[in-house]
């Protein structure tokens, strides 16, 4: 078991990018086909952002608040970066919600050629803009969380809760 919030949750990044990649392939075998990895995907984003809402962001945030041990203050624009990675958050699911939305339009009403491109548009630019929303994490606000920042116990702890948040996948998919 890993209990590194930082480890956990890039490790995630990755899986989450494997997967987005996965639902853009298969779009071209038909929207069935990409349908319940989409639906997966849209889960196990919303895991990881749930993970970051409530577990990482507070313990940033706080951690923002402190000195480090030198002394000096941390970058005094880290609650403006967690406010954008908020508002990143609301647009990948946002943008994913309206992917879905229309695929399950193409089981009513058809129309699949056209929908399977606006959804691999929407899909593409959510791509897009997580490859630089993660890198922000990854560079910036993860290692915030490190051990030698809050405490090996306080980092310890962080990870178990974001380790539970990221395993709660919804009953359908179990």
């Amino acid at each position: 078991m890993i209990h590194d919030a930082e480890k956990l949750l890039t490790i995630d990044h990755a899986e989450l990018d494997a997967l987005l990649d996965d639902v853009i392939g298969r779009l071209e075998d038909g929207v069935e086909n990409a349908f319940p990895l989409l639906d997966l995907f849209w889960a196990r984003l919303a895991m990881h952002i749930r993970a970051e809402h409530l577990r990482l962001f507070p313990a940033v945030l706080e951690r923002a608040k402190k000195t480090n041990p030198a002394g000096s203050q941390l970058p005094s624009n880290i609650p403006l970066v967690v406010d954008q990675l908020h508002s990143d958050h609301d647009f990948f699911m946002r943008e994913l919600a309206r992917a879905i939305k229309a695929m399950r339009l193409v089981f009513y009403f058809g129309n699949e050629n056209e929908t399977t491109a606006v959804v691999q548009q929407l899909l593409e630019g959510v791509r897009d803009r997580l490859l630089e929303h993660n890198r922000i994490e990854e560079d910036i606000i993860y290692p915030l969380v490190a051990d030698a920042l809050i405490g090996e116990v306080a980092a310890k702890e962080l990870g178990k809760a974001v380790q539970r948040e990221i395993e709660k996948l919804p009953q359908r998919f179990r």
